[in-house]
């Protein structure tokens, strides 16, 4: 291999190296995209390669969160059901941290080409839920549909917090960024808006850390994440309405290595 295409897709000095074990959960999730992962190349089935790792560093977590390659993205492990210990480590947020390339591969470039692949899902029907527009892209509009009627098995206590919910699919970027809101690509939804905590309406701490708040229960949460969905209440910077489907994250969680759960470089 020539010296400069070496060095463009990141395999030099690798050689014919296995795949790093994390990369193995993009196929494990999704099977019907990603065809194999081979040292730092992570294969699509229709033939586009991306590079897993440039093996940048970045200073800072914004720097991080702007620049994250497809190893950043599975560097933290999602720690499933009630597994998880608080407060968070200060900028673990496993989920959070995106390489977006590959999700407008995967789910589409534009607001259009998303829309195309979008279905309206009655969400808890029974109580009076509004209709949401979720991708058909891997299965999420079945699994939405999955887990609203597993929400009826709630105790009345729990349903009011999933019942209320402010949509799905909306083209947009997160606040205060350039990168685009996982509701770009209709894989996200916020539920039980009126008793959801947000790390940016807190006041932080006198060492200028963010105080944990939570009131989402984690019945309701669980149900989520047995159908490929995260819950951004387990992020340093938490948004406890918010869940997004992201089965690499929990594919690489059932992984029987200790999850990483400190800081990102």
């Amino acid at each position: 291999m020539a010296a400069w295409m070496c060095a463009m897709v990141g395999l030099c000095g690798l050689g014919s190296l296995p795949a790093p074990r994390e990369a193995s959960c993009l196929v494990d999730a999704y099977p019907q995209h990603i065809c194999a992962v081979r040292a730092n190349l992570v294969f699509w089935c229709d033939g586009e390669v991306m590079i897993y790792d440039t093996f940048k560093e970045w200073e800072t977590h914004d720097e991080l969160l702007e620049h994250a390659d497809l190893q950043d993205q599975l560097a933290q492990r999602y720690p499933m059901g009630r597994a998880y210990t608080t407060p968070l480590p200060i900028n673990f947020e496993p989920g959070r941290v995106r390489h977006e390339p590959f999700f407008l591969k995967m789910y589409g470039a534009s607001a259009s080409a998303v829309g195309e692949r979008t279905e309206r899902v009655a969400w808890m029907p029974e109580e009076g839920g509004k209709r949401l527009r979720v991708t058909r892209v891997n299965g999420v509009d079945r699994k939405i549909a999955r887990v609203s009627a597993q929400m009826a098995s709630l105790p009345e206590s729990v349903r009011p917090f999933a019942r209320e919910t402010s949509g799905a699919f909306v083209w947009r970027s997160i606040k205060g960024t350039s990168r685009l809101s996982m509701h770009s690509f209709a894989i996200a939804v916020d539920v039980g808006v009126k008793f959801s905590d947000y790390w940016r309406w807190n006041k932080p701490a006198p060492d200028g850390t963010i105080p944990y708040k939570n009131r989402m229960p984690l019945e309701l949460v669980e149900i989520f994440e047995r159908s490929g969905f995260i819950w951004g209440g387990k992020w340093y910077h938490f948004d406890t309405m918010h869940f997004e489907y992201r089965p690499e994250l929990i594919a690489c969680a059932s992984s029987q290595d200790p999850p990483q759960q400190g800081p990102p470089p």
